[in-house]
């Protein structure tokens, strides 16, 4: 076990939490002081055809997640006039993002990290891997310290890190120090810091600081229109109070005559909600400078119910871009090559001590091994990765 693990649990200050189900248990891990501004806290039981393909598709006005290799992903209305976006250091970051993906550039350090800042959430949406792996006793809720994020921005922005997302699985806002994390990164030449948020714990004065702490994009996941399909798929949330607290923090960035955060507004679509999709855009139009539509993905494969809205297809294993270009660290200290890999399955290393900790992980034997196989189409052989339907559906070998 990494030492600086080791001496969080010593100080009692990264906390452990295994399917709580009470307030008093709650009290036991003293969670009032780790999430004091928190009112309510609740616990729920490539080939080469493809890369010309790719090439051809690829468009600057719809690069954030590479149109021509996320099929599953679309943006139905786009802010592209963030002034952000026409600055020379982030269009050089967008082409490099490009080449990594088009020509398996490998860069000193990624270009972009998944960081973990909380493993907790409040919700148990069903589409969530995070909410069957609590259900099956397999999940741990931790806590990233200040000292650690800091340590992660400081290696990366030495080598080369030009963009963050500060979640993975959690609800990031449950990390009391997030607002310091958010300006300490672009106080470090962090170009593109976003965050996905449920939007449940929002308010004024979050918002507040959240508009002036430099965040470049926050995404809101809400995926309908209606409080009956809305609370059955974010299960714990209210409808109302949620349509409330985003209006709220859209309210907030206008009183500032800001443009960031770019507001996204998310939608999964599954059969649950498919029927509301067509509305989605009309609904939040007005409170979001962009809106998307997610496909439906069994991300770990633990979801037992068939919610696709499209037919599943097999296509051959091709080398996917992520490989090239991210890292996510899980707030419980894994390293993994993959932000829907829940399970931990394709973990290159764990956080440590270590000056040259991530860019030994980047560069490490795990992540060749599973670069290689993707580019000989033999993708099917990694767990985390067979089946895989994040990507343009399902990955079979020939």
């Amino acid at each position: 076990m990494p030492s600086f693990i080791k001496n969080m649990k010593k100080k009692n200050k990264l906390k452990l939490i295994k399917n709580l189900k009470s307030e008093s248990e709650c009290k036991n891990f003293d969670l009032e002081n780790e999430l004091s501004y928190l009112s309510d806290m609740k616990y729920p039981k490539i080939a080469e055809d493809d890369l010309n393909e790719f090439a051809k598709n690829y468009s600057e006005e719809n690069d954030d997640e590479l149109n021509g290799l996320y099929a599953h992903y679309n943006i139905v209305k786009k802010n592209v006039n963030a002034k952000y976006r026409s600055l020379p250091e982030y269009k050089e970051y967008r082409n490099l993002w490009r080449e990594t993906a088009v020509n398996h550039l490998r860069t000193e350090f990624p270009l972009h990290l998944d960081i973990e800042v909380t493993s907790y959430c409040n919700l148990a949406c069903p589409m969530c891997p995070r909410t069957h792996r609590v259900q099956l006793g397999k999940w741990e809720n931790r806590m990233m310290k200040l000292e650690t994020f800091k340590k992660i921005i400081d290696e990366g922005t030495k080598r080369g890190l030009k963009a963050i997302n500060l979640n993975n699985f959690g609800e990031s806002f449950y990390n009391k120090n997030i607002i310091e994390m958010i300006e300490y990164a672009k106080s470090k030449g962090v170009i593109d810091i976003m965050l996905h948020t449920n939007g449940t714990v929002m308010n004024e004065e979050l918002a507040d600081k959240l508009v002036k702490s430099g965040l470049d994009r926050i995404i809101f996941s809400l995926d309908s229109i209606t409080k009956t399909i809305y609370e059955k798929i974010r299960v714990n949330a209210n409808f109302e109070d949620t349509v409330e607290k985003v209006k709220t923090f859209y309210r907030i960035r206008e009183k500032f005559k800001a443009y960031k955060p770019v507001i996204r507004i998310s939608m999964v679509r599954m059969k649950e909600n498919d029927h509301e999709a067509k509305n989605f855009e009309n609904f939040w139009g007005s409170y979001a400078d962009e809106i998307t539509y997610t496909d439906y993905r069994n991300q770990d494969g633990l979801d037992k119910v068939d919610r696709y809205t499209k037919e599943k297809k097999e296509n051959r294993s091709y080398a996917c871009p992520a490989l090239w270009q991210r890292m996510t660290i899980n707030a419980t200290g894994e390293v993994t090559a993959c932000c829907r890999d829940a399970g931990k399955r394709l973990t290159l290393g764990k956080l440590s001590d270590d000056v040259n900790n991530l860019t030994d992980v980047w560069n490490g034997n795990a992540l060749k091994k599973a670069r290689k196989l993707h580019l000989e189409k033999k993708a099917y052989l990694l767990d985390a990765c067979n089946g895989c339907d994040h990507i343009r559906g399902m990955i079979k070998p020939k």
